[in-house]
C-alpha cells in the first residue's frame, strides 16, 4: 500500500472520528441512543414454545403466518442490519441494537414472539400466577389499546418526518372514529373469542389480504388520455403502508387488436426520503408521500404516444407490491422481491 493511500486512509479516518464526537455530544446522539432500546420488557425469555405447548392455536397462526415470527430471521433484516452495522457511524452510534429494539430478543432469535409483548414471567413466580396477576390483567386492558402497537409500528426520522405514520394514520381515519382499532382489524377472532395472533401482513408476502382493498374504476380511453381512478378500500391507513422500501405498482400495458403489446405505463405509489447526510443510509427527510391514503379515491390520467393512435383496443391492468432498498427510492427494477397481482382486469377500449 503506497504513502498516498494511507495518509487518504488517516484523513478520513480523523474525519470519521471527529464527526462522532461531534454527533456523540448533541442532542441527535442522545435521540439515537433512545432509539436502540428495546421497546419490551427485557428480561429472560424463555420462547415461544413453551406458550404454544398449551396455547396451540394461536401459537400455529403466529408461526405460520405472522411477520412477527420472522422479525430476526427474514432476508430483508438480515441484509438491512448487515448494512446498516456495516456503516462505520452508524455502527458506533447505535450498532444493532437499533434493529433490535423492535424486532425482537436477540438471544431468543424467534422475533416479536409471546413474551415480546405480552412480557417475561414475574421473578420467583410460577407460570400459573404470572398468567394470573400479569398475563391476564395486562391482556384485558394494555395490549388492547390502540397506541400499544405503535410502540414499534410508528417511527420518525431525526429530522421528524414520518418512516412509518400508520397511527398518526389512524387517529385521523373513518376507522378511528367508528371505533375500529389496529386489534380490530388484524386480531379479529376467528374461532370463538380467541385474538386472531396471524396478524395478516404483506410482510409475510400474503398479498391476498388486498384483494377487493385497492381497485381500479372508470377506465376511459378518450385519446390521446387514458383515465382511471384508484380506490383505497382500507379506511385506517394508508397503502402501501410503511415507508420507503415498500411500493404498491399499477401496471397498465394496451395492446393492438392482435394482442401485442404496444406501450407500458407504471405509476407508483410510495414515500421518497433523502437518506441521512454522511453515511447516505437510512431514511432522514420526507421529499414525497404518494400513498394512497385511507379511504381515497385518486383520479389519474396519462398521455397515449400519438403514434398510436386507432391502435390501442385493449388495457391489462395490474397491482401488486414491490420491496426495494431505501437507497433505491421505489425504483422497482431493482425491487428484490415483488407479490403476485392483487388486481389484475382486461379492459376493453
Amino acid at each position: 500500500m503506497n504513502r498516498r493511500i494511507l495518509i487518504i486512509i488517516g484523513i478520513v479516518t480523523v474525519f470519521l472520528v471527529l464527526i462522532t464526537m461531534l454527533v456523540s455530544s448533541s442532542s441527535l446522539y442522545q435521540d439515537m441512543q433512545s432509539a436502540k432500546k428495546p421497546r419490551y420488557e427485557v428480561g429472560q425469555h424463555l420462547g415461544p414454545k413453551l406458550c404454544g405447548s398449551c396455547h396451540k392455536e394461536i401459537y400455529k397462526a403466529w408461526l405460520r403466518n405472522s411477520a412477527h415470527a420472522v422479525a430476526t430471521t427474514n432476508k430483508s433484516f438480515l441484509a438491512f442490519k448487515k448494512k446498516f452495522t456495516g456503516n462505520f457511524l452508524l455502527n458506533a452510534m447505535m450498532g444493532e441494537g437499533m434493529c433490535y429494539a423492535c424486532h425482537g430478543s436477540k438471544d431468543i432469535n424467534k422475533g416479536v414472539d409471546c413474551e415480546t409483548c405480552h412480557g417475561s414471567l414475574i421473578e420467583g413466580a410460577s407460570l400459573e400466577e404470572t398468567h394470573e396477576k400479569k398475563f391476564k390483567p395486562r391482556r384485558q386492558k394494555e395490549l388492547k389499546k390502540p397506541d400499544y402497537c405503535p410502540t414499534c409500528h410508528s417511527m420518525k426520522t431525526i429530522s421528524g418526518d414520518f418512516i412509518f405514520s400508520l397511527y398518526d394514520e389512524w387517529q385521523n381515519s373513518k376507522a378511528a372514529k367508528d371505533g375500529i382499532t389496529c386489534q380490530g382489524c388484524h386480531m379479529k377472532p376467528r374461532k370463538g373469542d380467541i385474538s386472531y395472533h396471524g396478524f395478516d401482513s404483506i410482510s409475510r408476502r400474503n398479498a391476498e389480504i388486498y384483494y377487493d382493498k385497492v381497485t381500479v374504476n372508470d377506465v376511459k380511453l378518450d385519446f390521446p388520455e387514458l383515465s382511471l381512478t384508484v380506490e383505497n378500500k382500507v379506511r385506517a391507513h394508508a397503502v402501501p403502508a410503511s415507508g420507503p422500501s415498500r411500493v404498491l405498482a399499477l401496471e397498465i400495458t394496451l395492446h393492438d387488436k392482435n394482442g401485442v403489446k404496444k406501450h407500458e405505463i407504471v405509476e407508483t405509489f410510495l414515500k421518497k426520503f433523502d437518506l441521512m447526510p454522511v453515511v447516505g443510509l437510512f431514511p432522514n427527510k420526507l421529499i414525497e408521500n404518494n400513498q394512497l391514503k385511507g379511504g381515497e379515491v385518486r383520479s389519474l390520467s396519462f398521455k397515449i404516444p400519438a403514434a398510436l393512435k386507432g391502435r390501442v383496443r385493449k388495457a391489462i391492468i395490474s397491482l401488486r407490491f414491490y420491496d426495494v432498498d431505501d437507497e433505491h427510492q421505489g425504483d422497482i427494477k431493482k425491487a428484490h422481491w415483488n407479490s403476485k397481482a392483487i388486481l389484475r382486469q382486461k379492459i376493453k377500449l
